[in-house]
């Protein structure tokens, strides 16, 4: 079981905010149009992102456990929808994964591997369900 742990801290430069986890900084912002600065993603790319990454590294730690497995190729598109609701609440109503993936395998075992490799995604496992969120304030 891991445990992670994200600070997020509002800058006062448009809508940039400073994140860090271990020893890594980042930043997430919001275009011009949704007054930020286009300096960084904006929360849902990162959210896209985390998506591909994901089932790539996925892909990788198969490979590493299954050495006869050859990865040519392993490049993923993810796009996503979002809607506006009449509240004023948005939300991503609908993620798009396209996966090139070249193997050494006959048809049936690559079919397979694509089929591990989403399984054992864990951000595609968690997003296929509903997420419960707590939110603490301090």
């Amino acid at each position: 079981m891991g445990k992670y742990i994200v600070n997020s801290k509002l800058r006062k430069i448009g809508a940039q905010v400073e994140t860090q986890t271990g020893s890594h900084h980042f930043l997430v912002d919001e275009p011009v149009t949704g007054g930020g600065t286009d300096a960084a993603a904006n929360p849902v790319q990162y959210l896209l992102s985390a998506v591909g990454s994901c089932m790539a590294i996925t892909a990788n730690d198969i490979v590493r456990r299954q050495p006869e497995i050859e990865l040519k190729k392993f490049d993923v598109k993810t796009a996503g929808e979002t809607t506006r609701y009449q509240d004023g609440r948005s939300a991503v109503t609908k993620i798009q994964v396209t996966l090139h993936v070249e193997t050494n395998l006959s048809a049936p075992e690559h079919h397979a591997f694509v089929n591990q490799v989403i399984r054992e995604c864990t951000v595609h496992e968690t997003l296929k369900h509903a997420v419960p969120i707590e939110i603490k304030t301090k």
